[in-house]
């Protein structure tokens, strides 16, 4: 095949990339049947043998740089975090830290994981018309039958048809005759061999084991008990799930100024198949299960940009990491932004570097799925558009371009197909759908307190500390101005980010400076927090983040091992340089087990209202008396959600809560009664006393320092 001359387009890419030099020529394709390396090298080249022996105080076989740039910016995480550290007292040796980063890096010390490249998908994209046409149809009807915001087994039958029929259509490789399924079902079959799942067991699946088994340990452990106590956020989640058990199926949720629909549905099923009822224990299972999904694609994605090791050591340090655990632990949506961020932004770095409209199919999916989660998702598909991008800015091959455009057209048809019925809200009902998301943006609440593009750049300052100098001031999804890494997670992520930039300049692969830029574009729904500044960072808005985060935090963690490995003898490279990195983990894992265990459960049981307490007291009265209309909540200003108190108590849904001008409704109700009072309510005990002379007022002890609080009991039980 002739080569061609650079084109036009080539010629302007690089005019404006000029660190690419001069025009690149376009290479021909391979011949069939052509290999190519399944990895490229984006480091230094290796040593090409290693000192046989090394003095424990020869300091020429040790990469003591690489050791002291880690330590230095453990340390300028401690001179700048909050109350007392500022910027000012870290930054010395954090730019000390980036000297010897890039000392070692000249001398070789570093030897970066390699980012996969594999040889590219040439074949011939085909469209199945038939299915096209069906799933076009199918999409349109969905369009028209999901007005009115409510799912119903019509509409939900059309949509399911929709989005399987537009898959097909473009799906690669579908088996469409009988032999091809015969074929298949013989490698399926082949597949889960005893045999061959052995041969398939190595080091490196019982690491991924191991390495899922801690993160679900951090997942699940003391889910009930961690955090205690439900918010009024959790009122409007029960209630909007009480919703759908009494038979109502919305599509978007109107209450609490709107929200996507995919936890009520989860939690509904989790509340009838687990037994656990309308409980914030539903909540958080729910929540934990997506968080515990999401790391099958950290994994994926880390491997992706780094290899196995990579993938491996994301998955473990955004598993047992305090903030993802956190975010899930919550109870509310927050989880389902990583969880659904990682997937798809998997499959479409995959599908750009393999070529494969499957892997753009599968994105489209996870895209459009994610936008029934948690708002701020809605940032994810404008990051797709950077990377896309970053490698258009990149690629050489005109051919590859036209592919990936192509492709990406397709992932967006998917996702709006499977984005249906929310389209068609969103078009009828476009103020409540984009409300939550532009009362932050704009000014249509409150006036801007300064400048915009001038908070726009202190945002961008702040969430960019998030990771480490501080989270922010939200107590329910993390601890008060404080990191959301730790000490250790927080010197990797530094690290990491000025290892990415050193292999960008050396390989310039179009992957490391997504991976870059992806940092603050998943932080964007926090930073746009233009009306209410103080909101920002927000470990929340900021969660998809997290993705890019981690990885990061893996690739410095990889590094690090390899340079203690190449720099000292084999046998004892291999040794120390591994045992450092378990040693690095086990520190991980330590802190953050504190992080969450000890130090946010005791923030958290300070900051909340012990309305599980309360409900207990009810719940015991009512079963002993047989009925639930005797029991109430005096309401005090600033104390507990009555809401969370009757859920609590087994009584979701009630108006448990009177104002003590409303106690004399209480009259016409059969005695024996009970009522929950907060203890400086003297006004409702007043009125209580005056309404039931008889009764008795009792202090009851909480487990919370300050939040005991006063039962009034009228009438005798038998």
């Amino acid at each position: 095949m002739q080569e061609q001359e650079p084109s036009i387009l080539d010629y302007l890419k690089a005019k404006l990339m000029p660190w690419r030099g001069p025009a690149p020529e376009i290479p021909p394709l391979p011949e069939p049947g052509a290999k190519r390396s399944a990895r490229v090298s984006t480091s230094s080249p290796k040593p090409a043998a290693k000192p046989a022996a090394v003095s424990p105080i020869d300091l020429t076989g040790i990469p003591w740089r690489t050791s002291l740039a880690f330590l230095l910016l453990i340390f300028a995480q401690i001179a700048w975090r909050p109350p007392n550290g500022t910027w000012l007292a870290g930054a010395p040796l954090a730019f000390g830290a980036l000297g010897l980063i890039i000392w070692s890096a000249r001398i070789g010390e570093w030897r970066l994981p390699e980012i996969t490249l594999g040889l590219p998908d040439q074949s011939v994209l085909s469209v199945r018309g038939f299915p096209l046409i069906i799933g076009l149809i199918f999409f349109a009807r969905t369009l028209l039958e999901t007005s009115g915001n409510q799912f119903t087994p019509d509409n939900v039958a059309t949509w399911i048809i929709a989005i399987f029929a537009t898959m097909a259509a473009f799906w690669q490789g579908l088996p469409i005759s009988r032999a091809d399924v015969s074929a298949r079902i013989e490698q399926y079959k082949a597949w889960i061999q005893p045999q061959a799942w052995r041969e398939r067991v190595s080091g490196y699946t019982l690491a991924i084991l191991v390495a899922f088994g801690i993160a679900a340990f951090f997942r699940f452990y003391q889910l009930s008990a961690v955090p205690p106590e439900m918010l009024s956020d959790h009122a409007e989640k029960l209630l909007d799930v009480l919703d759908i058990q009494n038979g109502q199926s919305p599509i978007f949720f109107i209450r609490n100024t709107g929200r996507e629909p995919l936890q009520f549905y989860v939690t509904a099923l989790i509340a009838s198949w687990f037994g656990t009822g309308l409980s914030f224990l539903s909540l958080k299972i729910g929540m934990a299960l997506f968080g515990l999904f999401s790391l099958i694609y950290i994994y994926l994605l880390g491997k992706e940009l780094g290899g196995r090791w990579v993938g491996i050591l994301a998955l473990l340090l955004m598993g047992v990491a305090y903030w993802p655990n956190v975010l899930a632990r919550a109870g509310l949506r927050f989880i389902l932004f990583p969880s659904f961020t990682a997937p798809a932004l998997y499959y479409l770095l995959r599908g750009l570097r393999r070529r494969t409209i499957n892997d753009f199919l599968l994105s489209g999916l996870f895209l459009g799925v994610g936008l029934y989660g948690y708002t701020s998702f809605r940032i994810v598909p404008v990051v797709m558009v950077v990377a896309l991008v970053m490698y258009w800015l990149h690629e050489k091959d005109r051919y590859a371009e036209r592919r990936a455009l192509i492709a990406f057209a397709v992932l967006v048809l998917v996702s709006l197909v499977v984005f249906a019925p929310l389209l068609r809200y969103s078009i009828e009902n476009w103020q409540e759908f984009s409300f939550r998301a532009f009362s932050r943006l704009g000014d249509a609440e409150i006036n801007y307190p300064g400048p915009v593009l001038a908070i726009f750049f202190d945002n961008l300052l702040d969430a960019l500390g998030l990771p480490i100098y501080s989270g922010g001031s939200i107590w329910l999804v993390g601890l008060l101005n404080r990191p959301a890494l730790d000490l250790v997670s927080g010197a990797l992520f530094l690290l990491g980010v000025a290892l990415v930039v050193l292999r960008y300049l050396r390989a310039r692969n179009w992957q490391d400076l997504f991976l870059l830029l992806a940092v603050p574009l998943l932080m964007m729904p926090s930073i746009l927090s233009l009306a209410f500044p103080e909101e920002n960072p927000a470990m929340n808005r900021a969660g998809g983040s997290a993705v890019p985060i981690f990885i990061i935090c893996a690739i410095a963690l990889v590094a690090f091992v390899h340079a203690i490995k190449d720099r000292l003898a084999e046998k004892q490279g291999k040794w120390i340089g591994w045992g450092a990195g378990v040693v690095l983990v086990v520190i991980v894992m330590g802190l953050n087990y504190d992080l969450v265990f000890n130090q946010y459960n005791a923030q958290y049981r300070q900051q909340s209202w012990n309305s599980s307490e309360m409900g207990a007291v009810i719940r015991e009265f009512s079963d002993r008396i047989g009925k639930d209309q005797s029991t109430w909540v005096v309401a005090y200003p600033h104390w507990v959600d009555t809401r969370l108190v009757a859920f609590n108590a087994d009584q979701p849904g009630r108006e448990i809560g009177l104002w003590p001008e409303e106690l004399v409704s209480t009259l016409d109700v059969p005695e024996p009664k009970l009522f929950v009072l907060n203890v400086l309510d003297v006004d409702g005990l007043a009125t209580l006393q005056n309404l039931y002379p008889q009764g008795e007022s009792q202090l009851q002890p909480s487990e919370y320092v300050g939040k005991d609080f006063l039962v009034y009991r009228v009438g005798t039980i038998q």
